[in-house]
């Protein structure tokens, strides 16, 4: 089992009152140690048109953080795909692997939030095709080789994407999505899989590659969790607490908006801290072995840095994750 982290950047005014280069100086520190104490992937994620600031310039942070880091991946958990062009995407994610000697990772997903498709003028209807067509364009293009393509959303003649991505067939590719045909369609495509839900999408998931002759174990289940290492469980939770709901209300909003199923994103105090993996180490150890085991993925990526949580507070449950709990459970 590996392990990465998520970071949104997100820095909401009413409950931080840190400017927006503090903050950012705050999530490199993090994102250093990282580095420094074995995490597999910092993961990132991409939104637009938030108050509090949520990622959207996905691309440049994700060069940043190569630049920043010698060991650590770097992915998106995920990139929304409908709001990139397809050549440009393959242009930046071919340099960004190149620079970081092939650590990029880029999660692909086809956006749910009706705002952003209207302030883009894109049809959401479009999401899926265009997405589709994107992850096809990108493929082709990080062969280095002059290429056509003429499909619905993309037309050009005689494309060239230089300089190749360092691994021959470019960074690794995984699909976000939640409902069984997005799963599916995921196992079709070939790609990793980039689940914020848990066993019974990733099973799904297995299945349907077993259902068309692959092998689970070659592709990836990077998994989202939330964590956080303090003295108690009580601590820890009034610590994560207010950004904790904060982010589920938001969620659960755009959910609705965009017509999705929201039970997964209430919130719900006593649902959230029931799956959140809180407290001193020996407890989040306990915890985190029997995710380990009943969720099936390869990579766990934690959720720590809640919407206006102190970064001082972050790091320090970082720290004490990077000490205490990841050397128990890389024995495992």
């Amino acid at each position: 089992m590996k392990f990465g982290y998520i970071l949104a950047f997100r820095n909401p005014p009413e409950l931080s009152k840190l400017g927006d280069a503090e903050f950012y100086a705050a999530m490199f520190d993090q994102i250093e140690y990282l580095d420094r104490s074995g995490f597999e992937t910092l993961w990132t994620t991409e939104h637009h048109f938030v108050d509090d600031g949520y990622l959207s310039s996905l691309m440049p942070m994700m060069a940043a953080v190569a630049a920043r880091t010698k060991q650590l991946k770097v992915g998106s958990f995920v990139l929304l795909a409908p709001f990139q062009h397809p050549l440009r995407l393959a242009e930046d994610a071919a340099l960004i692997d190149v620079l970081s000697n092939g650590r990029l990772r880029l999660g692909i997903g086809v956006g749910y939030r009706q705002e952003e498709f209207d302030v883009f003028e894109i049809p959401r209807k479009e999401r899926l095709g265009r997405t589709l067509e994107a992850i096809e364009i990108m493929k082709r293009a990080w062969t280095g080789e002059r290429f056509d393509f003429e499909g619905k959303y993309f037309r050009f003649r005689n494309a060239r994407v230089l300089p190749r991505p360092f691994r021959p067939n470019g960074p690794e590719l995984l699909w976000g999505g939640m409902n069984p045909e997005s799963i599916k369609r995921c196992a079709r495509l070939g790609l990793g899989f980039a689940c914020n839900l848990g066993t019974a999408e990733i099973t799904k998931f297995h299945e349907a590659l077993r259902a068309l002759g692959k092998d689970p174990a070659g592709y990836s289940v990077v998994n989202s969790v939330t964590a956080y290492v303090a003295d108690s469980e009580d601590q820890a939770w009034n610590e994560i607490a207010p950004g904790l709901l904060y982010q589920m209300e938001l969620y659960g909003k755009w959910l609705a908006q965009g017509g999705i199923e929201t039970s997964t994103y209430l919130p719900d105090p006593e649902a959230l801290r029931k799956d959140a993996i809180l407290g001193p180490p020996k407890r989040v150890i306990e915890r985190l072995r029997e995710r380990m085991e009943r969720r099936l993925a390869t990579e766990l990526a934690v959720s720590m840095q809640m919407p206006g949580l102190d970064p001082r507070l972050a790091m320090r449950s970082l720290e004490r994750f990077g000490a205490e709990v990841l050397p128990s459970l890389r024995k495992s």
